[in-house]
């Protein structure tokens, strides 16, 4: 996500230079911020280290002040000399005068500064802002290189396999396929609408099921778009009686099942397998978030009934508990109840979430937030079957949509 801040008093100077910016493909409203003064362009600048600043060189220092002649060299002397600031990747000056080009020459002598001479005549700034846009565009693409502090994504989804990923491509987001050099995955980027803000949206399947799999991609997926929140999507096996078919479940705790030794017994002489299930725990700001996004009236029943196919009669259910990962696939009731034995509040069992989390918990700065949202589409015994897997892929992929644009888009992001 590309940052852009314009710092420009004059209304129609802005709006001329706002509209080259805009018109730039790949550049978008939301990537664009404003200034009209030397201490709002400071705060900005304090507050977000954006890709490019566009600065007049003439500025009033307050927004209830007139406009100086050399005041902006105050935002580039910030820029150089202040720790607080965070410097932008490229700056651009523009003045329309000869003395402020002349003041200026020196502190743009960097080969990453560009002074502009404007004109509202002729059309030469325009070309010039255009052809160093154009680059920008260019150059920020994946994979972003990590300052430690900037997201550049605001959602990425990882599923396990193409049928969940095909739940998450039929919501509405304008995807296209992102191709990533030197890099084999399908990555798929797009925008959810909101009432808040558009919400920049990347989704990846990895090639095979299984922890070793999911924490590879998982680990490219973060390296590679800086994502500000990480969601497993798709599908599980839920415990008989306390999940229905088409149920959501959200892990809190995610542990690994298979975690732990065998030992032999002294007295039976039998191996005992002794579980060691470390935990990850679901963020409070993800959970409470997830919560008031179930209980919004209208969601839930709203997903069931525009399912178009076989459903079930129940409208699902948002479950927020114990949920299991491990390296197979389970198809007996023994089995389910072994796992179940390790937390009496466990509710689903899956192959992915566990290392998914591992890798966010293990990620470099700036770390995604983390949550898993699967459905229930058997009870991994030995009833165990497809028929619930379109449904459940379904109403996993609707609740993350529901919970990215009524919840996440709605925060206040820095």
């Amino acid at each position: 996500m590309l940052k852009i801040l314009i710092v420009e008093d004059e209304q129609e100077k802005r709006r001329l230079i706002a509209a080259a910016v805009l018109g730039t493909q790949g550049i978008n409203e939301e990537d664009v911020e404003y200034a009209t003064d030397v201490s709002a362009a400071k705060r900005a600048i304090r507050r977000c280290r954006f890709d490019l600043v566009i600065l007049d060189i003439n500025l009033p220092e307050k927004p209830d002040a007139y406009a100086t002649a050399g005041a902006g060299l105050q935002v580039v002397s910030f820029i150089k000399n202040n720790v607080a600031a965070k410097p932008p990747g490229y700056l651009v000056g523009m003045t329309a005068y000869d003395e402020s080009a002349d003041a200026a020459a020196d502190e743009f002598a960097s080969p990453l500064w560009k002074l502009v001479r404007f004109s509202y005549t002729e059309n030469g700034w325009k070309q010039s802002l255009e052809l160093a846009l154009e680059y920008l565009v260019q150059k920020h693409r994946p994979p972003y290189v990590s300052d430690g502090k900037t997201y550049h994504t605001d959602l990425a989804i990882f599923t396990a396999l193409d049928e969940e990923l095909e739940s998450v491509l039929a919501l509405n987001a304008n995807w296209s396929q992102e191709v990533v050099a030197h890099d084999h995955a399908r990555y798929y980027v797009g925008t959810f609408a909101s009432q808040h803000r558009p919400m920049r949206v990347v989704a990846v399947a990895a090639p095979r099921m299984g922890m070793p799999p999911a924490a590879a991609v998982a680990a490219k997926l973060i390296s590679t778009f800086r994502p500000r929140t990480l969601v497993i999507a798709g599908i599980c096996a839920g415990v008989r009686g306390k999940t229905e078919l088409g149920d959501i479940l959200i892990a809190d705790p995610c542990f690994d099942w298979g975690s732990g030794k065998w030992v032999r017994d002294e007295t039976t002489s039998e191996l005992r397998f002794r579980p060691a299930p470390y935990q990850w725990r679901l963020d409070e700001r993800l959970r409470a978030g997830a919560r008031a996004v179930a209980l919004t009236p209208g969601i839930l029943d709203g997903i069931h009934r525009q399912f178009e196919g076989a459903r079930p009669a129940k409208t699902p259910r948002v479950i927020i508990d114990a949920m299991a990962s491990g390296a197979s696939v389970l198809q007996a009731a023994r089995l389910v109840d072994d796992v179940r034995d390790q937390h009496k509040n466990l509710v689903g069992v899956e192959m992915e979430s566990y290392a998914v989390f591992t890798a966010a918990e293990y990620a470099s700065e700036p770390r995604p937030a983390c949550i898993a949202i699967k459905s229930v589409c058997d009870f991994g015994d030995e009833t165990k079957s497809d028929d619930a897997h379109t449904y459940a892929s379904y109403t996993s992929a609707q609740f993350l949509h529901s919970f990215a644009t009524e919840f996440l888009a709605g925060e206040e992001v820095a």
